[in-house]
């Protein structure tokens, strides 16, 4: 991705309040360094339009369920196959 279309990118998630609205700050803050390394992962251009709605749904979950970002974060790496799977005991999610 060309370093102005990323930057573009990158201001449209930072001026987004509605992407996470109703999450505390050092969850926000989570959620959207982990949006801005997709995106900065990414050379495909539309993929920051998944990228936003992404971050949007996972800030809307965070919200509305009490689930920590940092966990639907790891659920969707896991889902991607981007974590090693769980050894020994098994985390369940906390609520």
């Amino acid at each position: 991705m060309k370093p102005s279309t990323l930057e573009r990118l990158i201001d449209q998630l930072l001026e987004d309040e509605a992407l996470t609205r109703g999450l505390p700050e050092t969850e926000a803050q989570e959620l959207l360094t982990w949006l801005i390394a997709l995106l900065e992962e990414s050379e495909d251009e539309p993929e920051g339009a998944h990228v936003r709605a992404l971050g949007k749904r996972i800030a809307k979950l965070a919200a509305r369920h009490r689930v920590p970002v940092e966990e639907l974060i790891e659920l969707v790496e896991l889902a991607w196959g981007d974590l090693p799977e769980p050894e020994g005991e098994d985390r369940p999610l906390s609520a």
